[in-house]
């Protein structure tokens, strides 16, 4: 039996220190932005000193980067999408979850559009398409994910 050398794993991404580092002080930088750099500095329970030293070399330790995405879930972001990964909530209901239910729900939508008895008769009139809009942006979100994993496929393999 012939075996094929793809796989659906995605491949290994190494960083190195200084990488690793920079990917997370960029979600350091915001939550600093939208928090203030006192506030962050108490929720990762450290003085601002040691948040400045952390912001030009020194790296934070696992409880320092869990008391970060405790107080900014957005945090690991950069990291994350370096590795090809994202972080959601155990019970979020991710865009690409029941498209099949998406893609039905929308078109029942613009049947009822579309029906000769609506209020644009055939055409499909504004107010029908803001009544549609939440639909069409759940269904929009998931078909981005589709076509960003196509494109994943695509890219050039790294060969380690």
């Amino acid at each position: 039996m012939q075996q094929n050398d793809q796989t659906v794993v995605g491949k290994r991404r190494d960083l190195s220190k200084p990488q690793l580092h920079s990917l997370l002080m960029q979600g350091w930088t915001r939550a600093i932005a939208k928090l203030g750099k006192g506030r962050f500095a108490d929720a990762l329970g450290i003085s601002t000193t040691a948040l400045d030293k952390q912001l030009v070399g020194s790296m934070p330790g696992f409880d320092c980067i869990d008391a970060a995405l405790d107080a900014c879930p957005t945090v690991l972001d950069e990291y994350l999408r370096e590795k090809g990964k994202r972080l959601v909530d155990e019970d979020a209901v991710c865009d690409s979850d029941d498209a099949s239910l998406l893609i039905a729900r929308l078109m029942v939508k613009l049947a009822e559009a579309e029906h000769p008895d609506s209020p644009g008769g055939r055409a499909v009139v504004h107010s029908e398409l803001l009544g549609m809009e939440l639909l069409i942006r759940q269904l929009h979100g998931a078909t981005g994910n589709w076509l960003g994993q196509i494109e994943a496929l695509r890219r050039p393999r790294e060969v380690a």
